[in-house]
């Protein structure tokens, strides 16, 4: 295992700049980058990214195959983002004002002033600007929307479908018209089993009353945390437990290790896999 920083931010072109010279290339404007948390030149990209480091860096781990092939199930999140949901403004009233891209796509199940609005069942679907440009990956999501997985019709028919898998158009969003390059995948469901969520995997807890919820924000070091029992015979699917700061609430998608060496055989690129056991 191998401790490294994810930076995610609005680069600007003096920061693009910058950090081309430490050998690191990103986009101007928002864009990622790693870097091990043992970089003989961490202080220096720290001083590039300066006062917005700590608001813009996320721990990761980064594990081997081994540790991958090991384990039942992996935590999955988006390495490939095709861009942002639209529409990304919209003059509509709470939550939607601050959400515009979940109006006409998902119920309400619960709103707060603090904490924004907690995501019931999905009843449309989700609209991009235009046919995504995958490059070299073939799975992945967007801007602000991580937990819901995006895929080429290709790959969906060949692994995804035959495991019962379900799957959701992407609409282009002045039309409205199917796009063809893209399918939203749908969850089999929520795990049975909760997670053993220790001390050592959290950052803070968000306790929402009103929802009756609480929110874990993990710290990103070591394994993801295990479940406490058998979470079901499914092989795409979330957790029972919420995540994320602020406005941002989602459950962590789950897959099983059959779904894993499938990717792995077909070569699909745009996931990030954390191993939930040792």
């Amino acid at each position: 295992m191998k401790i490294r920083y994810r930076v995610f931010k609005d680069f600007s072109k003096q920061e693009v700049q910058q950090l081309k010279v430490l050998a690191i290339d990103v986009k101007q404007g928002f864009d990622a980058f790693l870097v091990d948390a043992d970089h003989a030149k961490l202080a220096e990209i720290k001083s590039v990214i300066a006062e917005e480091w700590e608001s813009s860096i996320s721990l990761e781990t980064e594990f081997s195959e081994k540790d991958r092939c090991g384990s039942s199930f992996l935590h999955v999140y988006p390495a490939k983002l095709l861009g942002y949901p639209q529409p990304e403004s919209a003059g509509c009233e709470f939550p939607f004002d601050l959400y515009p891209y979940f109006k006409d796509v998902f119920e309400i199940k619960n709103t707060d002033p603090e904490f924004g609005m907690l995501k019931g069942r999905q009843i449309g679907s989700y609209k991009l600007k235009k046919e995504p440009s995958w490059d070299s990956s073939s799975i992945g999501s967007a801007f602000w929307i991580q937990d819901s997985i995006f895929v080429k019709p290709e790959v969906y028919k060949a692994i995804f479908e035959p495991l019962g898998i379900k799957s959701l158009p992407v609409l282009e969003y002045k039309s409205h018209n199917v796009l063809k390059s893209v399918l939203q995948l749908v969850p089999q469901g929520i795990s049975d089993a909760d997670l053993d969520i220790k001390a050592e995997h959290i950052n803070e807890i968000e306790s929402i009353a009103g929802w009756e919820i609480n929110k874990y924000i993990l710290n990103g070091i070591g394994f993801y945390p295990d479940f406490k029992s058998a979470p079901g015979d499914l092989d795409f699917f979330e957790t029972k437990e919420f995540f994320g700061a602020g406005g941002f609430t989602v459950r962590a998608t789950i897959i099983s290790q059959k779904l894993y060496q499938l990717l792995v055989k077909n070569k699909v690129k745009g996931l990030s896999y954390e191993p939930m056991t040792s």
